[in-house]
C-alpha cells in the first residue's frame, strides 16, 4: 500500500471511529426526563467505573437509599432499570407479568443462542419451548418418584468419593458440580459420565468459567465490539469460544442420538425433543436444532452451578454453626434413621431442614440480580417511563436483606422460619430464591429435591469440619452471574 492509500484508509478508520463515538454519547444523552433517578455516570462509558469499585449489592444498596426502590443506572450505552423491595417486584413481575417477561436483547442472545431457547428467548417462541420443555421434563420424572431413584444413584457415588479423602481436608466444588451435572445428563442424554471423564470434566469447566465471566454491568454484555480488539483483555473471544465448545457438545449428542433413536423407546429429552421435530415441518423456528442446543444448554446452566452453589454454601454454613448441623442430624436421626437413604417422603416430618435450606437460599443468596429483563416497549411504571430497550433488573438482593422481612438479617438463623410449634410459620414465602413471575426458574422442582437428598444423605454419613480449628471457611463470595463462595477446603469426618 502506498503512502497515498494508507492515509486515506487511516482517514477512513479515523471517521468511523468519530462516528461510533457521536452515536454511542448521543444515545447517553436521548433518554426521557422521567426515566427513574440515579447517578448520571460519563459519556459512553456510563456509571461501569462506579460498578467497578466494589460489591455491586452493597452500591444498590446505596443508590437504593439514594434514589428509592426504582432507580436506573447507565451501564456503557444501554440503560437499566433496578427494580427493589417486595412490593415494587411483584407488582412489576407478577401483577404487570405481560409487559416485564420478556429478556433483553443483546450480542449473547442474538448471536450466540439466535434468541432461542427458553432462558434467552422471549415472546410465543418462549412460550412454546418452555411449554415443551416443561411437560417434557415431567415425563422424565420431575416431580415423580422415577427421579428420586436417578438422585439417589448420583448421590451414592458421590458419597463414595467423598469417603475416599478419609476425612482429610477437601474441596468439594469439583465433584459437587460434576454429580449435579450428571443428574442434568440422566434427563437430557440419558446417562451418566464417569468423574473421571476427561469430556465431562471439561464441559462442566467451561459453564463455571462463563458464569464467573460473565458478570453483571461486564464488557461481555455493554461492549461486546471489543471482541474485535487486539487480544483478550476483557475476555469476550474466551467467553464467546466457551460457549462454541459448549454448543459444539450439545450438537455431537444431538447427532449421536439421531443415529440410534427409535420412536418407539424414547430415552430421555433429546430423544423426545426428535420424536417432535420428525412431527413438524423442516423450518419450524421451535423444533430446530438450533433450539434443541440452546435447551440444552439452558437446562445446565440452571440446572447445575446453581444448586452445585447451593451446596457449597450450606455446607459453609453447618461449619460455621456446629449446634445446628448437630440439630439437622439429630432430625435426620430420628425421621430417618442411618439404616437407609433418606427419600423425599421424609421431607414433610422435618421441619428444622426446611427451615436450614431456606435460610441458606436467603443468606447464599446466589442469584442476587436474577437473570436481566427487557423493556420490548416503553413502559410506565410508578409515574416513571422505562424506555423502551432498556434492561430491567430483579434485584432480589433488596428482599434478602431488608430488615423489615428479616430481624438480624447478616445472622445466620433457621428459627426464623419456625413459629411455637416448630413448624413453619410462613416466612419462607418471602424469600425469592428461585426469582418469581413467569421466569421464575424451570427446574426449582428438581433443586428442592436434590438439595433435600444430597444435604441429608451427607449428614446421615459425615461430620462436617473446618480443614483446622483455626480456619473456617470464609463467608467471602464472588459475584458473576451466581453469587458462589470463593473456593475452600473441608474435612468430611464418617460417623461412627
Amino acid at each position: 500500500m502506498d503512502f497515498g492509500s494508507s492515509l486515506s484508509f487511516n482517514t477512513v478508520t479515523v471517521a468511523i471511529v468519530v462516528v461510533l463515538l457521536i452515536l454511542l454519547v448521543s444515545r447517553t444523552l436521548q433518554w426521557p426526563a422521567n426515566v427513574p433517578p440515579g447517578p448520571s455516570g460519563y459519556p459512553i462509558i456510563g456509571s461501569m467505573p462506579l460498578l467497578r469499585k466494589g460489591n455491586i449489592l452493597e452500591i444498590f444498596r446505596k443508590l437504593r437509599a439514594q434514589y428509592g426502590d426504582v432507580f436506573s443506572i447507565k451501564v456503557g450505552p444501554n440503560l437499566a432499570v433496578v427494580i427493589n423491595g417486595a412490593d415494587a417486584l411483584k407488582e412489576a413481575f407478577v401483577k404487570r407479568a405481560d409487559e416485564f417477561s420478556d429478556r433483553p436483547s443483546n450480542y449473547l442472545s442474538e448471536t450466540l443462542f439466535q434468541n432461542k431457547g427458553i432462558g434467552f428467548a422471549s415472546g410465543d417462541h418462549w412460550k412454546q419451548t418452555r411449554t415443551f420443555s416443561l411437560s417434557t421434563l415431567r415425563n422424565f420424572g420431575f416431580g415423580k418418584k422415577s427421579l428420586e431413584s436417578r438422585v439417589q444413584e448420583e448421590i451414592g457415588a458421590y458419597l463414595d468419593i467423598i469417603e475416599e479423602q478419609n476425612g482429610q481436608s477437601y474441596n468439594i466444588k469439583e465433584m459437587t458440580t460434576m454429580a449435579i451435572s450428571n443428574i442434568i445428563c440422566s434427563i437430557t442424554f440419558g446417562n451418566r459420565f464417569e468423574y473421571t471423564d476427561a469430556k465431562f470434566k471439561r464441559l462442566t469447566s467451561l459453564f463455571a468459567e462463563n458464569l464467573r465471566l460473565n458478570s453483571v454491568g461486564g464488557a461481555i454484555r455493554s461492549f461486546p465490539a471489543v471482541r474485535f480488539l487486539p487480544g483478550d483483555m476483557f475476555n469476550v473471544k474466551k467467553f464467546i469460544q466457551n460457549f462454541t465448545d459448549i454448543k459444539c457438545f450439545a450438537l455431537e449428542q444431538i447427532a449421536e442420538h439421531r443415529k440410534t433413536y427409535e420412536e418407539e423407546n424414547q430415552r430421555d429429552f433429546i430423544d423426545a425433543f426428535l420424536s417432535q421435530q420428525i412431527k413438524h415441518d423442516e423450518d419450524d423456528p421451535i423444533f430446530d436444532d438450533m433450539n434443541l442446543s440452546t435447551v440444552v444448554i439452558n437446562l445446565f446452566l440452571a440446572g447445575t452451578e446453581t444448586t452445585a452453589t447451593m451446596i457449597r454454601w450450606a455446607i459453609i454454613y453447618l461449619i460455621h454453626n456446629k449446634p445446628i448441623q448437630d440439630k439437622l442430624r439429630q432430625e435426620i436421626e430420628t425421621v430417618i434413621g442411618t439404616s437407609r437413604l433418606p427419600s423425599h417422603c421424609d421431607k414433610p416430618s422435618m421441619p428444622y431442614y426446611e427451615a436450614f435450606i431456606t435460610e441458606v437460599f436467603r443468606m447464599g443468596n446466589i442469584a442476587p440480580l436474577s437473570v436481566p429483563h427487557g423493556a420490548k416497549k416503553d413502559i410506565q411504571f410508578r409515574g416513571m417511563l422505562i424506555p423502551k430497550g432498556s434492561v430491567i433488573m430483579a434485584n432480589l438482593d433488596s428482599v434478602m436483606t431488608d430488615p423489615g422481612l428479616f430481624e438480624n438479617p447478616d445472622r445466620f438463623q433457621p428459627e426464623r422460619f419456625l413459629g411455637k410449634d416448630g413448624k413453619m410459620n410462613g416466612k419462607e414465602r418471602t424469600v425469592m430464591a428461585f426469582s418469581l413471575g413467569r421466569r421464575i426458574c424451570l427446574g426449582e422442582s428438581l433443586a428442592r429435591l436434590e438439595l433435600f437428598l444430597f444435604l441429608t444423605s451427607l449428614l446421615q454419613r459425615f461430620e462436617f469440619l473446618p480443614e483446622s480449628p483455626d480456619k473456617l471457611p470464609s463467608l467471602d463470595s464472588t459475584l458473576g452471574v451466581a453469587r458462589a463462595s470463593t473456593d475452600y477446603k473441608c474435612c468430611a469426618v464418617k460417623l461412627k
